[in-house]
């Protein structure tokens, strides 16, 4: 089985509200300014050789097909596999005097839960050097259930890349689990097409 992710480095304009409330518009650079340079990926939910990443000619969207990113609980079964984590970290290059940020996340994935089980869905943020600004989104699906599930998220202008550069590296941490394990029925839960992250352009402060 290949579960697809999709990340889009998007080139819409981004609503900013300044601390005084007020609502500004900043243009995102041209589709051609922004330039994907690598895409690594790590974690027992996306081990070496089961992650798949393609960038399209453009540089500015890539996506990332996974196979291995699925839990289990219930007989059998250990603290491993009922949870697995992937960490993408995603390096970008583009024109000075501008930053990001993640303005919404998508996870999708199927989930097969006995009574007595919680399956947990989480996707964390963080620029490269600052862990501090992590920008977390979590849910939590209650058993019984069987069904496909979405995170959909707007993520807002919380959490920037700094100014000064013209590189950046967007760490994207996902973890999947089931909890507890030691339940009388199996349990499972996945990742699927699409995971997506959709992102926003301003310039910076001139300041």
């Amino acid at each position: 089985m290949r579960l697809s992710a999709l990340f889009l480095a998007g080139a819409a304009t981004a609503a900013v509200i300044t601390p005084k409330g007020e609502s500004l518009i900043a243009p995102a650079p041209a589709p051609g300014e922004v330039k994907i340079v690598n895409v690594s990926a790590i974690g027992s939910g996306c081990p070496a050789g089961h992650a798949y990443v393609n960038i399209d000619a453009t540089g500015t969207i890539f996506d990332v097909a996974f196979d291995k990113y699925i839990v289990t609980a219930g007989p059998g079964t250990s603290a491993s596999d009922s949870r697995k984590n992937c960490r993408i970290s995603i390096n970008l290059a583009f024109p000075s005097g501008y930053q990001f940020s993640v303005i919404e996340t998508r996870f999708t994935g199927y989930a097969s839960l006995s009574e007595g089980q919680t399956g947990t869905c989480r996707a964390g943020y963080t620029f490269a050097g600052d862990s501090s600004q992590e920008v977390v989104f979590q849910k939590n699906l209650i058993a019984p259930y069987e069904d496909n599930y979405n995170m959909i998220a707007g993520v807002g202008v919380e959490s920037f890349s700094r100014c000064g550069g013209t590189t950046a590296i967007l760490n994207v941490n996902s973890e999947i689990r089931i909890t507890p394990i030691s339940t009388p029925k199996p349990g499972t839960m996945t990742v699927r097409s699409p995971y997506k992250v959709l992102l926003a352009w301003r310039r910076c402060d001139p300041a």
